[in-house]
């Protein structure tokens, strides 16, 4: 051992006696997190392949890490399966996928981590292809929005363009800007809240800002909507407490500007500023409105006027737009002289003076002329500007003089030339502006409670100091103070206070002297007008002050002074209460305007799906339209029926036999019907909870208890269908079927249906009456389990039915139709949620009741054969037996068969098909008197509770029948319905953790209500009418509905329906834009344009009307229309709206080239017959090319 000794310390090391002894080798991670059982001891290395063991912290992870491994690649894949705890991956490569795939599973149910179970990967070598240009299947906009959210979070103003090229770099796509539109968006929801429930948000952050804050001023401009509690937003203005008692010390000057809202809505906010002791911006007041127009701009004056400040001789500078000038000029406003001053800004006036005249120098001379402190200055500027262009001379004398001239002023603008710094506080808020309206407002509290704590300590310190006044006037005054030394002072009237100053040339010959000036400090004047402009001494005034040995600081306003700028920012703001200590908020439901919502341009965009008002469909934040139009399409949902059970099981017939006689058998007789699972699904996406009904394009419509009784023939009279969950299900069981199910067949009360048919197909032949009737219960259970009450569990049967099996002859004593449609109801009502992926019920009725509705796509019923069973217009089938068959059995598949010519074969089909449905497209009464000749008494022998409206009920589900709501379908005037309550929170009961409830105990304040249901029967006007586009009804329908499922985008794959239906929203789009710019047209737009516009936009709207297309021209929200603005923008000098509305006419001609060729059809007038008419084709695209051209 060496023995070594420093020298600074004295202390004594020992080195090793080898060199390997100072090798330590890297430690072990793993190995020391190996004790750490429940973490994953496999990582997964970003964009690497993947193993079986890895665990992602959440279903939304392991997507994320699968679409970055398959973008960079430069591979695809699809989601073949995803539940709540599994989700399968494979590959999406089209035509001939690969082998890849992927399995992962939540294994613990405490945890959301998901762990990989199963992979077969990497892609084969063969599954390759070239790389995509322009963007990347599974490039979805909720993996870019995780994917940028660091950037929207860290710059909320970051830029679309930066998002596509952020994409572009990393992975070598280069999506669309609507789509990195979109993903921003989300990104922005995602971390300051939804945008639509910002607006529900705002009014209870507005109470609790009040409460923190008394004082605090909010006022609301809101539209109700109908006569309910609901109210769509239009404005809201505020004023902070600290900011209206601060004014008071401030100069009587505000600036006043609007700036453009960015984000999912189209807004404006307003802002009032005025200007400190210090000469820096002070916050007055705000407010969020819908743009800036007359209403607008005078609704925000009057409010600062009753709420802020009522101080006489305020000065307003702002823009010359027309609705500020009404504002200003309105008689009894308190904002007209002498009460309020209004002054032009000059940087806006001269850039209108730019725009309009097209010279820069013209430009700058109003600009050096409006600038001039002293009159003889003026009147020589003024005279060039006239040489240069008499045009603009007389243009701005036309404005008002001394609404732009420093000279003519009056003193009232303190010598602030422009709107600066209301401008200089929108640069402030220029990223908030990005965000949700309710975070918009919270950014501004802090904001400006920021800006308060930072001035008043800042001013504090120069009171503490023993500064008279803020640092910047101080440093003003010290400039002229030294001015003032050079001038020669002459006294004419010492007592007056009249004297003469001749300035003369400093020391560095900075100035040009010899000018004569007359200061008279009784009146506070100068000649060289600057001291009455600011209110503070200007060089002479300091000059006379040092010359009379007078303290020039009695000339200083007070509002310069260190005192007031202190108290300016006094008023202190207070933090906010947790939300969950705000009080009780007892105003109305404030909602977004959807006329508001922004677009990129196209159609898909400007179409709004509705509703306007959401007073009826108050779930639409969870609907699956809402996400289908989101974007985020799960496709057709998983129809659980169990009717494969049936296959090879032996239905005895002393079985049949035996049941002939109850309503079952009409059950049995329907059996075998195949499902159409994408025309299912497109109804369940129409069906709402909130009505019970399905919302289509003709008005409201559901499947109702006549419905049931019809097509399944089970009776509605009868008790209900209930009773206790707690029973020995196992001993209940070998009492009325005589066996025994094993542990692995019935779990609780859940009976495996394998079971019942293995152990129940056919019969002994020498069977007993006993076991008659024990295979008989067998045969009804497998009915309930696979057409009166599939759930969703695969293979299993609630045996909670059988004890009212126990007496066969009674079993006909239940409402078996009113259990069946509340078990229909309420798995549409969870199934329209936007999670779910699968649907169970009884889907064979509702198959029926549509194919006898809706004639979209409906099937073919085959004639009768030999011998003929029915002779006359109502055939029901050949296989149909006469009085024997419910209605539902001719829909069976041996009798129909698929019309020709039909093409609907897929979900975006039928979703296409019913957003443009027609009125005779729906059959409001498909069961006329004479067909109930041909049906069974059972099938129409409840008709007196048909329309009954109660609650209708099967053991756990309670669900509303409410047949008020669709009049029409038993030949009724349909009126404006009273509103419903379907109890929501119904919906989320079940079984699960009820095992010993009697639900007909739980339930008996709805059963008393069944029992009385004929003291509510819905009995309406007969009226069997075709009900008009403008009926009461429909007008009221049309604003409370969901109109549209399908993204216009979507269309178009749906040939020739989709074509059509495509076409015609085209023409719907050429139509509102003629009626657009009809309406803006001016009057010295030559007469000949204007024909040419309206004959475009008749010609469109005879062509929908004859292809029954009409209503599309009511599914586009009608720009506002604001007055002067042309003048509006011409004045401010930016010119947008001309430039929009061009870019906009271009890119509708566009499109609509794009969808003409698209759908292979001409943009040509429709006739009677349906054909184009090739010469109003010819002229129509000939006025669309002159209107281009012109």
């Amino acid at each position: 051992m060496v023995i070594e000794e420093d020298g600074d310390d004295d202390l004594v090391f020992a080195s090793a006696p080898i060199v390997e002894f100072n090798k330590v080798d890297p430690l072990d991670e793993d190995e020391l997190n190996s004790w750490k059982t429940w973490e994953s001891m496999v990582r997964y290395e970003k964009g690497k392949e993947f193993a079986v063991g890895q665990v992602f912290t959440n279903k939304a992870s392991i997507s994320d890490e699968v679409t970055f491994y398959s973008v960079q690649a430069n591979q695809f894949f699809k989601v073949a399966e995803s539940k709540p705890d599994t989700v399968t991956y494979k590959c999406g490569r089209s035509p001939s996928p690969c082998n890849w795939r992927l399995r992962a599973t939540r294994k613990d149910p405490y945890s959301q981590a998901f762990t990989i179970v199963t992979y077969k990967g990497p892609h084969d070598s063969s599954c390759v292809g070239d790389m995509v240009p322009r963007d990347h299947f599974n490039l979805k906009r909720a993996f870019i929005s995780h994917l940028i959210r660091n950037y929207v979070e860290g710059d909320w103003g970051y830029k679309v363009m930066s998002v596509v090229e952020v994409i572009l770099d990393k992975f070598g796509y280069k999506i669309s800007y609507a789509k990195a539109w979109n993903a921003k968006q989300r990104a922005i929801g995602d971390i300051f809240g939804d945008w639509d429930a910002s607006y529900e948000m705002l009014p209870r952050f507005m109470q609790g800002l009040k409460e923190s804050n008394p004082g605090t001023v909010v006022q609301w401009s809101t539209t109700p909507i109908g006569n309910s509690n609901v109210h769509t937003f239009k404005r809201v203005f505020w004023a902070f407490k600290p900011c209206i008692e601060g004014f008071e010390h401030c100069r009587p000057v505000l600036t006043i500007d609007g700036t453009h809202l960015y984000g999912k809505f189209k807004g404006t906010i307003l802002t009032a500023m005025s200007i400190d002791a210090n000469n820096q911006i002070f916050p007055v007041a705000f407010a969020i409105v819908e743009s800036e127009n007359n209403e607008s701009w005078s609704w925000f004056m009057a409010c600062i006027r009753l709420f802020v400040t009522k101080r006489s001789g305020l000065c307003v500078i702002s823009d010359r737009h027309a609705g500020i000038m009404n504002a200003m000029s309105e008689v009894g406003s308190g904002w007209e002289e002498p009460h309020a001053f209004h002054r032009i800004c000059i940087r806006h006036l001269a850039s209108n003076i730019n725009t309009r005249y097209k010279n820069v120098k013209v430009k700058n001379m109003f600009g050096s002329t409006a600038m001039q402190f002293q009159e003889k200055k003026f009147d020589i500027g003024f005279a060039r500007l006239g040489e240069m262009d008499r045009d603009a001379q007389h243009y701005v004398a036309d404005v008002g003089i001394e609404k732009w001239s420093i000279c003519h002023d009056g003193g009232h603008r303190y010598g602030i030339l422009t709107t600066n710094l209301a401008e200089a506080f929108n640069n402030v808020l220029k990223g908030a502006r990005f965000l949700p309206i309710t975070a918009l407002v919270q950014c501004i509290f802090f904001r400006v409670n920021a800006y308060f704590v930072e001035r008043r300590e800042e001013a504090r310190k120069r009171l503490l100091q023993g500064q008279h006044y803020s640092s910047k006037i101080t440093h003003l005054l010290e400039e002229n103070c030294k001015k003032g030394a050079y001038h020669k002072v002459v006294s004419f009237d010492h007592v007056g206070g009249l004297y003469q100053v001749t300035t003369r040339r400093g020391s560095r010959n900075v100035s040009r002297g010899s000018h004569l000036h007359t200061v008279d400090l009784s009146k506070r004047t100068c000649t060289c007008n600057k001291f009455q402009t600011y209110k503070y001494p200007c060089s002479h005034v300091y000059a006379v002050c040092k010359k009379m040995k007078l303290n020039a600081s009695q000339f200083v306003e007070i509002s310069y002074t260190t005192g007031e700028h202190l108290a300016s920012y006094a008023s202190k703001f207070h933090p906010l209460k947790d939300e969950a200590y705000w009080g009780h908020y007892n105003g109305p439901r404030i909602v977004c305007d959807e006329g508001k919502r922004r677009g990129k341009g196209s159609m898909e965009y400007r179409l709004q799906p509705g509703p306007v008002n959401p007073e009826v469909l108050t779930q639409q934040e969870t609907h699956r339209s809402k996400a289908i139009w989101d974007g985020d399409d799960k496709g057709s949902l998983r129809c659980r029926s169990h009717l494969a059970m049936h296959k090879g099981f032996l239905v005895s017939d002393r079985v049949v036999d035996f049941i002939r006689e109850s309503q079952f058998y009409f059950i049995h007789r329907v059996v075998g019907l195949k499902f159409n699972v994408d025309f299912i699904t497109a109804l369940v996406e129409r069906w709402r909870p909130e009505t019970h009904t399905f919302h289509l394009t003709v008005g409201e419509a559901t499947v109702t208890l006549q419905d049931v009784q019809v097509l399944l023939g089970l009776r509605i009279r009868g008790d209900v269908v209930t009773g206790s969950s707690a029973c020995n299900w196992r001993a209940l069981i070998y009492e009325l079927l005589g066996q025994t199910p094993g542990e692995e067949d019935l779990k609780g009360a859940s009976l495996r249906i394998g079971w019942l048919t293995e152990n129940f197909s056919g019969l002994p032949e020498q069977a007993n009456e006993q076991v008659l009737h024990q295979y008989v219960r067998a045969y009804l259970l497998i009915l309930m389990a696979t057409v009166m009450f599939p759930d969703k569990s695969g293979n299993d049967i609630q045996v909670v039915y059988l004890p009212l099996l126990r007496d066969l002859d009674a079993i006909d004593d239940f409402s078996w139709g009113s259990a069946v449609l509340a078990t229909l109801y309420r798995n549409l009502c969870r199934s329209s949620n936007m999670k779910a992926r699968d649907i169970g019920g009884p889907l064979i009725l509702l198959q029926l009741w549509a194919w006898e509705r809706i004639t979209i796509a409906r099937p073919i019923v085959t004639g009768p054969e030999n011998p003929p069973l029915i002779q006359g217009p109502y055939p029901l089938g050949s296989q149909h037996q006469l009085r024997v068959d419910s209605l539902g059995r001719r829909w069976l598949s041996v009798h129909r068969r698929r019309p020709q010519g039909t093409t609907i074969t897929t979900l975006l089909g039928y979703r296409d098909a019913l957003d443009n449905m027609r009125p005779d497209q729906f059959v409001w009464q498909p069961y006329p008197q004479a067909i109930f000749s041909f049906l069974p008494e059972a099938c129409y022998n409840d008709s007196g509770e048909w329309c009954v409206v109660s609650p209708m009920i099967c053991f756990d589900i309670v669900e509303w029948h409410l047949p008020n709501r669709v009049a029409r379908q038993f030949g009724w005037k349909q009126n404006i319905p009273e509103p419903a309550d379907t109890e929501p929170k119904l919906h989320k009961m079940d079984k699960r953790g009820a095992h010993s409830r009697n639900w007909a105990e739980y339930h008996s304040a709805y059963l008393a209500m069944w029992f009385r249901r004929y003291q509510f029967r819905f009995i309406g006007v007969e009226d069997n009418s075709d009900m008009g586009y403008n009926d009461p009804y429909m007008v009221w329908y049309r604003d409370r509905t969901r109109r549209f499922i399908s993204p216009t985008f979507q269309q178009a794959y749906q040939a020739p329906l989709g074509a059509t239906a495509y076409l015609a929203h085209g023409f719907a789009e050429v139509h509102r834009t003629c009626n657009t710019e009809i309406q803006a047209m001016p009057q010295e737009v030559p007469p000949h344009y204007r024909n040419i516009m309206s004959n475009i936009r008749d010609n469109t709207s005879q062509s929908l009307e004859h292809v029954g297309y009409s209503h599309l021209l009511q599914q586009f929200h009608q720009p506002t229309q604001e007055t002067q603005v042309e003048e509006q923008h011409e004045e401010r000098g930016d010119g947008s709206t001309m430039q929009e509305s061009t870019a906009e006419d271009d890119e509708t001609l566009q499109v609509f080239r794009r969808r003409s060729r698209r759908t292979n059809t001409s943009m040509s007038p429709i006739n009677e017959q349906g054909t184009p008419e090739p010469s109003k084709a010819k002229k129509i695209w000939s006025r669309l090319r002159g209107k281009k051209k012109t």
